[in-house]
């Protein structure tokens, strides 16, 4: 009776902590796509910048009150925090959206130019 209890919590502990490192690496990686140092997650959803830390180490479970509430501060649905996708943080992707936005600005503010130079010549003419 004995051996099967332990094999029960070792079971049961080792699922737990896969869950809490899933949940901790989901957060960890939403709260990087959508820009977010700890500081202001933590902000976001109502908590210090160390609980945000522990809770991204593994080394604390949030209630389902703050689970909520980082979801939220996410932007995300609870559940996704559990869900086994792959939710990478991509620097060089987001990178590559600012520079397209950098050289988008800069042809529009060229065409703008061009446009208002050749309003003026018509003016002239």
């Amino acid at each position: 009776m004995i051996k099967i209890d332990k094999i029960i919590r070792r079971i049961i502990g080792e699922s737990m902590t896969d869950i809490r490192n899933l949940l901790a690496q989901n957060i960890k990686n939403y709260r990087k796509i959508r820009g977010f140092s700890q500081e202001m997650l933590a902000d976001k959803a109502g908590t210090s910048l160390t609980h945000i830390g522990m809770i991204e180490t593994s080394k604390k479970y949030p209630s389902p009150q703050m689970l909520e509430k980082i979801a939220i501060a996410l932007g995300i649905d609870t559940p996704e925090l559990f869900t086994t996708h792959t939710v990478t943080f991509m620097p060089n992707y987001n990178k590559s959206i600012e520079r397209l936005y950098q050289d988008i600005t800069v042809d529009f503010r060229q065409f703008e130019k061009t446009v208002i130079g050749r309003i003026k010549e018509l003016r002239e003419d």
